[in-house]
């Protein structure tokens, strides 16, 4: 979800360089309900240590409306 997530922002700041107006944040589908607790929740938990710059990084990007997150059931 980060690399997803700085791709966008990428992409987003690419069309700012170009004079494109953007109103909307970024709609990032997951089947991961854990990602997108981490990524909304912004309290530090012990088990996200590891991955604390990404997750750092997702909930600032989420925050700032860059992307916004949903859940998507996988389907088999």
């Amino acid at each position: 979800m980060a690399l997803l997530t700085s791709e966008v922002t990428w992409v987003w700041w690419l069309l700012v360089d170009f004079g494109v107006s953007i109103t909307t944040s970024t709609l990032v589908l997951s089947d991961s309900t854990g990602a997108i607790s981490i990524a909304r929740d912004p309290v530090k938990h012990e088990l996200t240590k590891h991955i604390g710059v990404d997750a750092f990084y997702t909930r600032a990007q989420g925050q700032a409306q860059i992307v916004a997150f949903q859940y998507v059931p996988l389907e088999l």
